[in-house]
């Protein structure tokens, strides 16, 4: 793969964005204004240009989330985005607690994988078939896999593992992203998630060893105890999971702009 050339998941539309994305990312991603895990760029609440910059953003990518909305100021922010022609999507920020790393470690040491079932994680050698593979399984979850080089560690550390059969295909996936840039107050936060599991797989427990163990490895490998994830109002399956790692739904949200003449379907992710 080309300096130029970016590893995209997905649809056809939404790896257009990912290519629009990577291609921002090579102008912008030394700037602690934006963010990414490896969908699109973001920007964050705090800055007073955010939603100049998150407009613009979900013009030319597609799509552009803030990070941080506050519960007071969502239903405004999203109005203003509204105004300027875009749609809106969004999820309640979730984040992790003090006991969150003994609770992954804790989940480790009970029920393991299935013994058909073989983790593999992903960095720079991992083979295009292996990632055709969490392509496929997390498009049948309607999850979108970040580009290749968020997920491979390249463009920032991060830790994506998937849960293999027998005959190499991916039952279940997981991902963490330090997606924040060094120089920003929230670069001890990482995203975590992308946890998806094969329909005929479900009620194994996948999801929560995976889940598990990125967030066991992003803390060993690179010392990380801080994490979000966003989750949908009403998804009860993703608030029970959380809840047992030590994750609490907090007063901010994610708030995503798109636009619906660049990018069709009224929303990124599941």
């Amino acid at each position: 793969m080309g300096q130029h050339d970016v590893e995209v998941f997905g649809s056809q539309g939404q790896q257009d964005m990912e290519r629009r994305a990577w291609a921002l990312w090579q102008l912008l991603g030394d700037d602690p204004a934006y963010a990414s895990h490896g969908r699109a760029l973001g920007v964050v609440n705090d800055d007073p240009n955010s939603l100049v910059r998150q407009i613009a953003m979900a013009r030319l990518v597609g799509a552009c989330a803030c990070e941080e909305v506050g519960t007071e100021i969502l239903e405004s922010r999203a109005a203003d985005l509204q105004s300027a022609g875009l749609v809106t999507d969004s999820f309640v920020n979730w984040s992790s607690g003090d006991t969150t790393i003994s609770k992954a470690r804790a989940r480790l040491s009970g029920k393991g994988l299935s013994d058909d079932l073989t983790i593999v994680v992903v960095d720079s050698d991992t083979p295009p078939d292996v990632m055709a593979e969490l392509d496929r399984v997390t498009q049948a979850c309607e999850v979108l896999l970040p580009m290749g080089p968020f997920m491979r560690g390249i463009a920032r550390p991060s830790v994506c593992v998937a849960a293999l059969d027998a005959n190499g295909r991916a039952v279940g996936t997981s991902a963490s992203v330090a997606m924040f840039h060094p120089g920003s107050r929230l670069s001890g936060i990482c995203w975590w998630g992308m946890l998806a599991t094969d329909p005929d797989r479900r009620g194994e427990g996948i999801a929560s060893y995976l889940g598990a163990y990125v967030l066991d490895q992003m803390h060993r490998r690179f010392g990380y105890d801080r994490y979000f994830t966003g989750i949908r109002t009403g998804n009860a399956p993703s608030e029970a999971l959380c809840t047992k790692f030590g994750f609490a739904a907090t007063d901010d949200h994610v708030l995503i702009a798109i636009d619906p003449t660049v990018l069709g379907g009224g929303r990124v992710t599941k």
